[in-house]
């Protein structure tokens, strides 16, 4: 494909350097380096490699040998990001500033890589006819592409905004590579088997981003990412133009894929993500994943694909206008949480021994376990509420004692505990709301939460849908209303063969007869699942429900409609029998 008008614009590192101080020039030698780097001391395995890539870069030598020097050291620079992840991921929002100095090491030595490898495209494709250097210029784009997309990726997971230039230096290498024909070229490489051609690479990076990352959870996004190199050769990137178009993207722009709508009139440097048969594959998995020919990571549930099969498929909108609000809101986070503050802060195991529910008759009076909360006077309607905002944020390179990684602080006998943010804005729907200094560590998309705005008032059930940080300014998130009330009861589940389960916490959400909603629960996950049989205990009595078809839920926590079980006073049936029924709820 012939494009020689539209330039391509990488910024490269200046070669200054005649000789290296660390490490080795020689492929062979080098080898034997980083067979010696102390494997076992990850902070020093790790200063060593970033003082050598820096220098690398710098060195004035050919772009052969330095594409050699490269593919000895990348595996040990991409095995050490990787291992530095304990270090940062799964922590609170607000990062503690010793994580938020190992990601950014993890961000320069990956970055550093890209560059190493946008110096042997660049200067290769001098000599482009050659057939040598033209695979050695594909295996450099594709390299840096993955680099910059690891990068990428750990920017969402940390709600990071992406680093200046990051985008238009993934557009541009495309753009390379599509100029003289090199997207599609198989490499055959052994350590990237997910990564086929450059255009996997590629497109894998326009998924994520194109896939609501600050609704998604850092497990979510990781595993999206490794799929998304698997799902490539169902998408297609066009030239843009038609109205139709749902992403476009500009391939001179530092931006990412953008709605079509929320563009201005397409020019020719921009293309378009056609995902259709991507959606129709995921649609016919969700339907049968049996029979579908899709590849789809066994972590990837059924909510996360009925999400990404809603983003890629079609816009949606903000159900609700946003209005500026003012004030403080308390809430509480986790459906232990949520469980004790709405019970009056009652302890869930004070009325559990032993497996049993135990029925506190002498707190009758104010416990909420044994008396029936009012419903809210007014309904909400639950929306998608997709908001996101942007923010610069610099990483720059360090070397930390790695010697442990930080471990959640908190007492595993203390009693939950509520805070308090600020509202930034609300609708019918939901809050958008300003967290300042550290956050509990479940403050993530996807958790149960209740809140209220005055200490009187009725806590109200909400999800977190969207989360975001601003540079030095704490975070801000999304949360989408489930309900204006629920009452906390007990819930276990009762099995066919052996010993019951012991009691959990659940919710009762009442019904909402303004939006046709029907009572529902909230259970644990774990534990749980469609056409099961669950006792209840709610309000001193004991009730037997069936769950039916799962609505959504998240790792905390999932809501499901349910049926009242009869029990039967005639004669007993057969317990074969019943076994058969039981398959075929789910499906009714």
């Amino acid at each position: 494909m012939e494009q020689q008008t539209q330039p391509v614009r990488l910024k490269l590192p200046e070669q200054d350097l005649p000789h290296l101080t660390i490490g080795a020039d020689q492929p062979k030698k080098l080898q034997q380096w980083v067979d010696e780097l102390p494997i076992m001391n990850m902070g020093e395995t790790a200063r060593q490699l970033y003082q050598f890539i820096q220098e690398l870069n710098r060195l004035q030598i050919d772009s052969r040998q330095r594409l050699q020097l490269l593919e000895v050291v990348r595996p040990s620079i991409d095995h050490v990001s990787h291992t530095l992840e304990k270090h940062y991921l799964n922590q609170s929002l607000v990062l503690p500033e010793k994580a938020r100095r190992v990601a950014s090491l993890a961000q320069a030595l990956q970055g550093h890589l890209a560059n190493g490898y946008k110096l042997v495209a660049v200067r290769g494709v001098r000599k482009i006819r050659d057939k040598a250097v033209r695979r050695s210029v594909a295996m450099a784009i594709q390299r840096a592409l993955a680099a910059l997309g690891d990068t990428l990726l750990r920017c969402y997971q940390l709600y990071f905004p992406s680093p200046r230039n990051l985008w238009l230096e993934l557009h541009q290498l495309y753009l390379l590579a599509e100029v003289h024909g090199l997207t599609h070229l198989e490499l055959g490489d052994k350590q990237q088997q997910d990564e086929p051609d450059i255009a996997a690479c590629y497109i894998r990076c326009l998924l994520l981003a194109t896939a609501k990352p600050n609704q998604l959870r850092q497990q979510e996004l990781a595993m999206l990412y490794r799929a998304g190199a698997n799902w490539a050769s169902l998408v297609e990137i066009k030239t843009a133009g038609d109205n139709d178009d749902l992403f476009v993207f500009d391939l001179q722009a530092d931006r990412p894929p953008i709605y079509r709508t929320h563009s201005s009139q397409a020019s020719e440097n921009c293309r378009y993500i056609d995902a259709v048969r991507l959606v129709e594959a995921l649609s016919a998995w969700q339907r049968d994943p049996g029979s579908s020919t899709l590849a789809v990571p066994s972590g990837i549930n059924a909510s996360l694909v009925s999400h990404l099969q809603q983003v890629w498929g079609a816009l949606t909108e903000r159900a609700f206008k946003r209005m500026p609000e003012s004030g403080e809101m308390e809430l509480c986070f986790g459906l232990g949480a949520v469980h004790y503050f709405l019970a009056g802060r009652t302890p869930f195991e004070s009325m559990v021994e032993r497996g049993e529910l135990s029925v506190l008759t002498h707190e009758q009076e104010n416990n909420p376990f044994l008396t029936n909360i009012k419903n809210s006077q007014r309904s909400k309607q639950h929306k998608d509420d997709p908001w996101a905002s942007a923010y610069r944020t610099e990483f720059a390179g360090e070397t930390i004692d790695m010697s442990k990684p930080p471990t959640v602080t908190g007492k595993d006998n203390s009693l939950p505990e509520s805070h308090h943010c600020q509202k930034v804005n609300a609708s019918p729907g939901g809050y958008c709301l300003s967290w300042q200094g550290n956050t509990p560590s479940l403050l993530r998309t996807g958790e149960l939460l209740a809140l209220r705005d005055h200490p009187d008032s009725q806590w109200a059930l909400a999800v977190v849908r969207w989360v975001t940080q601003l540079a030095n300014h704490g975070a801000r998130f999304g949360v989408e209303l489930l309900a204006p009330g629920a009452r906390p009861i007990a819930a276990r589940l009762l099995k066919k063969q052996g010993e019951n389960s012991d009691f959990m916490r659940c919710l009762l959400l009442p019904e909402l007869a303004a939006v046709g909603q029907p009572a529902t629960l909230l259970l644990p996950t774990v534990g749980f699942a469609e056409g099961a049989k669950v006792e209840l205990v709610d309000a001193g009595e004991s009730r037997k429900v069936q769950l039916l078809r799962r609505w959504q839920g998240a790792s905390g926590f999932s809501q499901y409609p349910f049926r009242e079980l009869v029990t039967a006073t005639s004669q007993p049936q057969d317990n074969n029998d019943d076994g058969e029924l039981d398959s075929i709820w789910s499906s009714l």
